[in-house]
This record gives structure tokens, sequence and C-alpha cells, in this order.
């Protein structure tokens, strides 16, 4: 009797694995023969309107620029003055001459306003801070160029910009 047991047992695992091996192949079936969709279901699309404007940190504008020379007509200091909707936490002061720039340091720099939504900003280079600053000054070009920054982040705005020329041996100076 047991052989008997183990034959029924034996035979109703292998209808059940028929079974079992049937429905895998129509089911498999039944799944190969979906179209391929990235996602399938419906959504109802609004589309809403407006407008935006992108907010552009105000470029400062130069007021002046004047080079002082001694009784010799030797270079001695270039004043720069800018106006600017930006205390002197918001403002900056560079000098390029070939490749090296440098950052006139805040204190060099004089801020006074607001008048009518505008700081007016000095700045005063005696020959000593810029032959510090750039090293190399007499008989040469360097751009002054002053930016606007939206303090808090890396905001900056377009440079305005002024050419200070000294000549050979510091005699001379021009601001354009």
């Amino acid at each position: 009797m047991s052989r008997r047991r183990t034959r029924s047992s034996s035979a109703g695992r292998r209808l059940l694995a028929g079974i079992l091996g049937l429905s895998l192949a129509v089911g498999g079936w039944g799944i190969a023969s979906l179209p391929q969709t990235d996602a399938y279901f419906t959504d109802i699309e609004y589309t809403a309107s407006g407008t935006f404007t992108a907010f552009v940190v105000p470029a400062p504008t130069i007021t002046s620029c004047t080079v002082a020379l001694n009784g010799l007509g030797i270079f001695q200091s270039v004043t720069l003055v800018w106006t600017s909707p930006y205390p002197a936490n918001g403002v900056r002061l560079t000098l390029t001459q070939g490749a090296t720039t440098a950052v006139v340091p805040a204190a060099n720099i004089t801020t006074t306003g607001p008048t009518g939504g505008l700081y007016t900003h000095t700045a005063v280079l005696n020959q000593g801070l810029l032959v510090s600053l750039i090293a190399n000054l007499l008989g040469s070009t360097t751009t002054m160029t002053v930016n606007n920054l939206l303090v808090g982040t890396s905001w900056i705005s377009a440079g305005a910009s002024r050419q200070l020329a000294v000549g050979a041996l510091g005699i001379g100076g021009t601001c354009t």
C-alpha cells in the first residue's frame, strides 16, 4: 500500500506541476502580447498662464574719475566715484593689469547716502596702495571695475570700468 500512495501522490504532483506550467505559459503569453508602454494611465493636463521676469542686479554708474599729479607732474592718486542702490557691503572695486586682478579693500572706499535711493561710493587710490595691489603701476594701464553684489548670494552685476594710464617713471596720468 505504501507504493500506491507514493504513485498516487507522485501522479498528483505531476498533475499539479502540469497545471502550474500550463498556467504560467498561458499567463506569460498574455503578458507578452500586451503593447509596451512607459506609463499607462490618463491624466488631464492643466495649462497655467502668466508671466515672470528674472531679477538682474543693476550695474553701478561711475560719475567721475580724477587723476591727481604733484607739482612736477608725477602721478599721486586717482579718485573714482560711483553711485549704486547698494550700501558699502554690496559693492566691489577690482583692479586688473594684465593677468593680475586685485580687490580694493573696503576700508579704502567711503560711502555716503542714500540720496534719492542711491549711495555714493568714493575710492581714493594713492600710488602706494596701487603698487601694493598690482605691483607695477608706472608705465602701464590699469582697469578699475566696480560691481554691485547682491548680499547673501553669488549674484553680481555687470561691471562699470575706467582705464587708469600712468606714464613711464610715473609722469602724468589719465583716467578714461
